[in-house]
């Protein structure tokens, strides 16, 4: 039901491109040391957390890391995030970059874009030109990670500017399809979703695009549908449930059309909090020529929210989340205070919990595993749990049928057994009622 991105845990200053930096062995080795640092450093986190899965989007999994010459395989890096989801206990959810650098001289660029995410900028995002080489590749990789690797995700946001598939969801979908085939074939037991959805379902390309991929059956290929869901840590930031009802809504929608609904799997997602700056995290903040205010400054167009306010905010899309479809949500693990990005994350860098990872932690132990969710009315769900009802409610007042003593507990995770009559609905306090 929850996960985590250890989001630092990715390459640095790989400036020429991976090839040319693994060539200089004294930078590789270090740089191989210090991620294992931050994997070893984390795993007291991830107990801390109580999450189950952790997505690996750090490119460790990237063809071009893996097999960086043709029929040369190099495994230290997917190794590395192996062994510590395994100390970690929890299992991995783990990103294919379907790219090398030996493979993409006939790729054409995006607009500007060199590469996708983690700035390999030896190879270019597109389709992979010789098919036979790339089905080798994940069969090896298949193979080497049965029962190690839960779910493989294919590229990353390949319906956004820089995700290599934009304007051309039939490539996308070829892709997909064999890379599903292909892996299912070495390994029956794994789970492959497609690359994260943009999840903009206001934006008409990125509808056109996955509109256009279920009509070709995509669906026949994923598990699930993996989605991300970023706008409430963005310059855009609603911080509106509605909109991301709205969402939901589109792509369960999109589904029920063309071979029915799979599971939603919700790969990025975050709620700022403080007064960010408009940077990601490991970005000093400078103003950008479309947004107001000085640089270092925040963007004028977000609010200061507070630990409470953001873990209210959690709660309510949580659950929403939870009553419309989806599996698993994932919570990015450490990042700044007062940045957009980085203060959406479980931890702080002084390795302290931000009060929203209680709120979820405390709605994962009433509600896991629920058997039927009912929508009641605007702010209030029904959820059926091993017999028991468990409600979540932030609006209007009490359901008649609730009545007599019962167990509140607030975001917090703090409980008070009451009567019902005394319970008072508040949206900003919403509580779980059983």
């Amino acid at each position: 039901m929850l996960g985590f991105n250890i989001n630092e845990a990715k390459p640095n200053g790989i400036q020429n491109g991976w090839i040319k930096f693994i060539a200089d062995t004294n930078a590789y080795a270090q740089f191989k040391s210090a991620l294992e640092n931050i994997y070893v450093n984390r795993v007291n986190l991830v107990s801390k957390t109580g999450f189950s899965m952790d997505r690996e989007l750090a490119g460790l999994f990237t063809w071009n890391v893996i097999e960086p010459q043709k029929g040369t395989f190099n495994w230290e890096m997917p190794d590395l995030a192996i062994k510590y989801a395994q100390k970690s206990n929890v299992k991995l959810s783990a990103v294919i970059l379907p790219a090398a650098a030996w493979d993409q001289s006939g790729t054409k660029l995006s607009g500007n874009c060199q590469s996708v995410d983690f700035a390999y900028t030896d190879f270019r995002v597109g389709s992979p030109n010789d098919l036979t080489e790339y089905e080798n590749f994940l069969t090896q990789i298949a193979k080497r990670y049965k029962g190690k690797v839960a779910v493989w995700e294919i590229g990353n946001e390949p319906d956004a500017p820089c995700g290599g598939f934009q304007t051309n969801p039939q490539a996308y979908f070829d892709l997909l399809k064999v890379s599903s085939e292909t892996i299912k074939k070495a390994d029956p037991t794994a789970k492959v979703v497609n690359g994260g959805a943009s999840g903009h379902s206001d934006n008409n390309e990125e509808i056109s695009f996955w509109t256009k991929f279920f009509e070709l059956g995509g669906d026949k290929y994923i598990d699930y549908f993996n989605l991300h869901y970023n706008n409430e840590r963005s310059q855009d930031a609603k911080l509106d449930p509605t909109t991301f009802q709205r969402v939901l809504t589109f792509f369960n929608d999109l589904m029920d059309k063309n071979g029915g609904k799979k599971p939603l799997y919700l790969t990025e997602f975050g709620i700022y909090f403080g007064t960010p700056s408009d940077q990601p995290v490991g970005q000093s903040p400078q103003a950008q020529p479309n947004q107001p205010g000085k640089p270092g400054q925040a963007p004028t167009n977000l609010s200061n929210l507070s630990e409470d306010a953001q873990a209210t905010i959690y709660f309510k899309d949580s659950t929403i989340a939870f009553a419309n479809n989806v599996n698993t949500i994932f919570i990015d693990l450490i990042g700044s205070d007062n940045n957009l990005i980085g203060s959406s994350m479980a931890f702080n860098t002084d390795n302290q919990p931000r009060l929203f990872l209680t709120t979820l932690k405390t709605i994962a132990s009433k509600i896991d595993g629920f058997s039927k969710v009912e929508k009641i009315a605007e702010g209030q769900y029904k959820f059926t749990v091993n017999g028991k009802t468990i409600y979540a409610l932030w609006s209007g007042t009490l359901p008649n049928e609730i009545s007599g003593k019962v167990k509140v507990t607030n975001i917090k995770g703090q409980e008070q057994t009451m009567d019902a009559a005394g319970v008072k609905l508040s949206s900003d306090q919403p509580v779980l009622v059983e």
